[in-house]
């Protein structure tokens, strides 16, 4: 019998192939605030001036199945906006359309970012943003332990130009 285990390493500039895919696919970019594609220049410059300097903690998800000691990436996940002053950052997920990127594996890898955030940044509170109309990805993330704080109407524009309502939702180290 195989052990699986899922864990979050740092993303480095050899992940931009894999960043931009994920990023760019039609999935993603229809679960992010965010619809605009990015390029590998893009990502290289993002990843030079937000990751490296510390202003964004992002990560690999990578799963491993221990018989074969098998790794391989399957999403990335990161926290962003982190506020030292009042101890809150922002988490965000790529959902990734790799066929390993399964709930067991989503629920783990948003309880390890939040466990990074308490643990090695010393946040108080973390808080993702999710769109209303996607209920499975709420209960993923209740799942991972956070709780809808506030339902924020007409926030996110859409590629056709309409506006969706979204979730925040939040976790406290408590």
């Amino acid at each position: 019998m195989s052990e699986e285990l899922v864990y979050l390493r740092p993303i480095v500039e050899q992940d931009t192939d894999l960043i931009v895919g994920w990023r760019n696919s039609d999935y993603v970019r229809a679960h992010s605030l965010s619809k605009k594609l990015i390029t590998p220049e893009s990502h290289l410059k993002h990843f030079r001036e937000h990751v490296q300097t510390g202003h964004y903690r992002q990560f690999i998800v990578e799963r491993s199945i221990m018989s074969g000691v098998v790794v391989y990436p399957i999403a990335t996940v990161y926290l962003k906006d982190v506020d030292m002053e009042n101890k809150r950052c922002e988490l965000c997920v790529f959902t990734s359309a790799d066929q390993e990127w399964i709930e067991a594996c989503q629920v783990e890898g948003i309880r390890l970012l939040i466990k990074k955030a308490f643990d090695e940044l010393g946040m108080h509170k973390v808080y993702t943003y999710v769109f209303c109309k996607f209920p499975e990805e709420v209960k993923l993330l209740e799942k991972a332990g956070l709780q809808i704080e506030a339902r924020l109407n007409n926030e996110a524009r859409e590629l056709d130009g309409s506006y969706s309502d979204i979730f925040r939702m939040s976790i406290t180290n408590e």
